[in-house]
């Protein structure tokens, strides 16, 4: 829903509910209704070390964004820590972007940037340390090692241990993840040698201090008493943890603003036709918050502590919900075996996740119907407006403008959180989410569109399957060469109305009929010639017979055709058509065509059979052969007691 009535920023993230993409959230949201825009977070979720289909087809969001049509765009790069996105966003912003771009937390972009000062953030925590604590065996938890961040942070570690004459550890530094992930191998590094005990160990963020700390405990040592742990970052739960985290504080509050600042500033140059200046590089300064993991800060009295045990009951009872609430949608979506039924399920569900205002499911398209593919066209499939059902609208629009105008909101600035939705090789569409008030995603933004996608694929391979069956059963009713039905596709089309028809008395007709002269053909023409000759009477079968009829080449040279509510005269007709068909056909033909019919008119009564019926057909049939042999007998007579042959004059 990208129009000319408000400007559009696009905002690119990976993870959605960590404590600096929550910041970044609510800050460009709230700075975006301030200054009139509307806004997109594209977002994507990877993680390092999962490497999977799910991670790399995430990518695909740098491909299907519609960069061209945004007025300015906000990045931040480091969310980015799976190998070769960071490279594909920035190849996507310098080949496609035409608006301004504006990255947060990144000190190596070529755009307009703005970052925390690493030169100079963990220094006055390194000095408190070494100075007023007087430690000498400092270790240092860093990052991985493409982690620039970290790789900044590491660098202040080895200055400040220099610049104050403390000779590194034997086990001064092990790379991590930036998350908790592998912590258990981070403590075997640096505890299990009791000579090399760190006095405290430096990480380079609050995450994965958390965990070391944690790990610690495990193993029956106290934080600070037997080792201190600091951390980066002072995230939401370095306040409140046990002990409480002392870190470094980043002002993203005051980064993300500065950036939106200058984001405005550079779509306004635009507008007045400036479009070179010279890029800024900003750094702004941490702040030390010293707390109790190093010892040098009281617990929080006993009020305080009652207070935040609540608090995190609670938090673990909504998740509890939550995870419940998940399952069940799974399960329902999972079962639905129509698009109706998935929207009807997402309404329903609705009600369990009520930070969603509206909600938006695109599908991709092509001339074909849902592609399974990003393609220039979607389709609004499903739409929840303000909480209320808006149904399946089915609207087509060109996905470069994200929703159709159907979801406008003429006077009031929006906020879209997009995710596109795959399971292995395909991409089937995409969601478009609203949240209330300030509300952001949590870690079940990323459950939610999981289940819907794989809810998607179930269709998918559904409808494929049923593809494939009807395929297999149309060539197991079909005859290849006329394309006619063969026997048992007559048999399986008129069966099922049969003993209805018999019951009401209908009149029918069944007819018969075979190709003329089918080997002198094939001795003549080969057998391409009797192919020709055996679809030219399925062409005539079919331009002969009404709309009503099921006709079927029943074998070799032979036809059957039965036609519902037909009499006599009805039966006659059909036989002109059929017989000036071939008359038309053969006056351009290389060679005549010919057929023997036979018809047999019945007024169907209970207990009559359909074989029967055909038995009589093909009685008359045969009369109908024996008729025409003879006057072609006589017509060889008149040209002297001889048949001519195929192609003689």
């Amino acid at each position: 829903m990208i129009t000319d009535k408000r400007k559009t920023l696009g905002v690119f993230m990976n993870k959605a509910d960590l404590n600096f993409q929550n910041t970044v959230q609510r800050v460009t949201r709230q700075r975006a209704r301030e200054m009139g825009y509307d806004i997109f977070y594209f977002f994507t979720v990877g993680y390092r070390e999962s490497a999977n289909f799910y991670d790399e087809q995430e990518k695909g969001m740098f491909a299907f964004t519609p960069i061209e049509k945004l007025d300015g765009v906000l990045v931040t790069p480091d969310t980015y820590d799976m190998p070769g996105f960071r490279d594909a966003l920035f190849d996507m912003l310098e080949r496609r972007a035409t608006c301004p771009v504006v990255c947060v937390r990144d000190r190596l972009s070529k755009f307009d940037s703005f970052y925390t000062d690493e030169d100079k953030a963990l220094r006055p925590l390194m000095r408190h340390l070494l100075e007023e604590h007087g430690f000498r065996k400092i270790c240092f938890l860093a990052g991985y090692k493409e982690h620039p961040d970290s790789n900044a942070r590491l660098a202040c570690y080895l200055d400040e241990m220099e610049k104050h004459g403390v000779p590194l550890p034997a086990n001064a530094v092990y790379h991590g993840s930036m998350w908790s992930r592998g912590i258990d191998k981070a403590y075997e590094y640096f505890y299990s040698d009791p000579a090399n005990w760190p006095e405290a160990v430096v990480c380079a963020n609050d995450y994965m201090a958390h965990a070391l700390i944690e790990e610690v405990n495990k193993h029956g040592y106290n934080v600070p008493k037997d080792t201190v742990i600091t951390g980066f970052d002072d995230i939401a739960a370095s306040k409140r943890s046990v002990p409480s985290l002392t870190t470094v504080g980043q002002d993203y509050t005051k980064m993300v603003g500065r950036a939106m600042d200058l984001l405005h500033e550079r779509i306004q140059q635009k507008e007045k036709g400036i479009v070179e200046y010279e890029y800024q590089h900003r750094g702004i300064s941490g702040a030390l918050e010293i707390r109790e993991s190093c010892g040098c800060a009281t617990r929080p009295d006993a009020a305080q502590l009652s207070d935040e045990v609540h608090r995190l009951e609670q938090e673990n009872r909504n998740m509890g919900q939550r995870e419940v609430s998940q399952t069940y949608f799974a399960i329902e979506l999972n079962s639905a075996d129509s698009y109706a039924e998935v929207h009807e399920t997402i309404f329903r569900k609705l009600e369990d996740v009520p930070t969603i205002r509206d909600f938006y499911l695109c599908l991709f398209r092509d001339e074909k119907g849902f592609a399974g593919s990003i393609t220039p066209q979607a389709q609004l499939v499903s739409a929840i407006r303000d909480r209320e059902d808006g149904g399946m609208p089915m609207t087509c629009f060109d996905r470069d403008y994200l929703l159709p105008a159907c979801a406008e909101r003429p006077d009031e600035p929006q906020a879209f959180y997009i995710h596109l939705l795959h399971q292995r090789h395909n991409t089937y569409g995409y969601t478009v989410i609203q949240f209330n008030g300030d509300a952001t995603p949590s870690q079940f933004y990323l459950h939610w569109n999981i289940i819907v996608s794989i809810a998607l694929r179930n269709l998918d391979y559904q409808g494929k399957l049923k593809a494939l069956y009807e395929e297999r059963r149309r060539s197991s009713i079909t005859d290849a060469l006329t394309g006619l039905n063969n026997r048992r596709g007559l048999t399986e089309q008129v069966e099922p109305i049969w003993q209805d028809m018999c019951r009401q008395g209908r009149t029918v007709c069944f007819v018969s009929m075979d190709l003329d002269n089918l080997k002198p053909i094939n001795d003549t023409f080969g057998h391409k010639g009797g192919d020709e000759a055996l679809r030219t009477i399925a062409e005539g079968i079919r331009a002969a017979a009404p709309e009503n009829a099921t006709a079927a080449r029943i074998g070799g040279d032979e036809y059957l055709i039965f036609i519902p509510d037909c009499d006599e005269d009805d039966a006659a007709a059909f036989q002109g058509r059929f017989a000036a068909y071939l008359a038309e056909h053969n006056q351009h033909s290389r060679f005549p065509v010919g057929a023997s019919v036979g018809t047999w008119v019945v007024r169907l009564e209970e207990g009559l059979t359909l074989d029967h019926c055909v038995n009589e057909s093909d009685a008359s049939l045969y009369k109908a052969k024996h008729m025409r042999h003879a006057e072609l007998e006589a017509h060889a007579r008149s040209f002297g007691g001889k048949r001519r042959t195929y192609g003689q004059e």
